[in-house]
């Protein structure tokens, strides 16, 4: 029996296709997570930062368990690496907060998967900055009262403490860095037409 080569390459891009999908994914993971060094040279840059869009994007795009173990593992690796230099615990609350925003962006993509719009990808991922921005300033308002004793919340969450840069500039920075990186990976997802099958324990090796 005879089979045409066009028809070999088919079957053998469809069965390596699960796998480029998501080797593609973790190289781009792997590359995002070493911009987070920016913020050291460049402190204006502050919560310039990849995090909300990787976390939003793998919400969207990964089914299985690629979709959390992905930003988790490129998280707390990275964290693993900066925090000396940031002169943060590992476990120290505030950390344990900004894993609970994170878990909440996973959520709104989630929430967005299978709506292949670019559009509500980059609102989504405005909207996940102003969570993370809310909640992380509500908390630090609470957790520190007597640096914040004569502020009120509304103040910490657009100007926070004096001596310190403005809450509006982190804020900025996130959205911005957000936006930016929801845009651009969203936009080649769509482009290349890449869709991450499902991949979990019960699965078998080579399903799609």
């Amino acid at each position: 029996m005879r089979v045409s080569v066009k028809g070999m390459s088919s079957f053998q891009n469809s069965k390596l296709s699960p796998y480029r999908a998501q080797l593609a994914f973790i190289v781009l993971v792997v590359l995002i997570g070493l911009c987070r060094h920016i913020p050291i040279s460049h402190p204006e840059l502050y919560n310039f930062s990849p995090v909300l869009a990787l976390f939003l994007l793998s919400g969207s795009f990964l089914r299985g368990y690629w979709a959390w173990l992905t930003p988790i593992a490129a998280v707390l690796v990275t964290d693993l690496l900066l925090n000396p230099i940031y002169g943060a615990n590992f476990f120290e609350p505030f950390m344990l907060i900004n894993y609970f925003c994170y878990l909440l962006v996973f959520s709104l993509g989630k929430f967005l998967h299978g709506r292949k719009n670019l559009g509500l990808l980059v609102a989504g991922s405005v909207g996940g900055s102003l969570l993370f921005h809310c909640i992380t300033c509500f908390f630090a308002w609470l957790s520190y009262p007597p640096e914040y004793a004569h502020i009120g919340w509304l103040e910490a969450l657009t100007y926070g403490l004096p001596g310190l840069p403005p809450s509006y500039v982190f804020l900025k920075n996130s959205m911005i860095s957000s936006v930016l990186f929801t845009f651009a990976i969203g936009w080649i997802a769509f482009r290349l037409k890449v869709a991450a099958p499902v991949l979990d324990e019960k699965s078998p090796v080579g399903a799609s």
